[in-house]
């Protein structure tokens, strides 16, 4: 199951996207944005990350303009790493080597075919471990030092 979610600027893309995951039989909860009325993206990124971190998801999508908002807005919740993604190759490599389990798009640099790639290879790849658990480690420590 995946928490999927957009602000205003992304809902199109959201939207399109939702469709096309619940096509390829994942289970989609939609935490909004639900219409064209402006929304700031904090408020669907952060609830996103925190159904990832309490597990009761797998990973999340979420959209906006660019996708940093949604991706800096999610890094806020301990435990959670969010990336902005605009290739295929990074996406692969966000959840291969950095276990990233929130996938950020931008819906004005990342049109509805590429999105879909975008999406399908991060779902596809599987965090490989490796020397990136020992940097992982360190990111971790870093956000309990700082959550004081």
């Amino acid at each position: 199951m995946l928490a999927i979610g957009s602000d205003h600027r992304g809902l199109a893309l959201k939207t399109r996207l939702r469709q096309w995951l619940q096509l390829r039989g994942v289970g989609v909860c939609d935490v909004g944005a639900f219409s064209a009325s402006p929304v700031d993206y904090p408020d669907i990124a952060i609830p996103a990350a925190e159904a990832v971190r309490d597990h009761l998801v797998d990973g999340a999508i979420l959209v906006c303009g660019t996708g940093l908002g949604m991706a800096i807005a999610a890094n806020k919740v301990p435990g959670v790493f969010a990336v902005t993604v605009t290739d295929v190759a990074t996406a692969c490599a966000a959840r291969r080597s950095n276990n990233a389990q929130v996938l950020c798009l931008g819906s004005d640099n990342v049109p509805y075919d590429l999105a879909t790639r975008i999406a399908e290879a991060w779902l596809a790849s599987e965090f490989q471990g490796g020397d990136s658990l020992r940097k992982l480690a360190k990111i971790r420590a870093a956000e309990r030092r700082y959550a004081r």
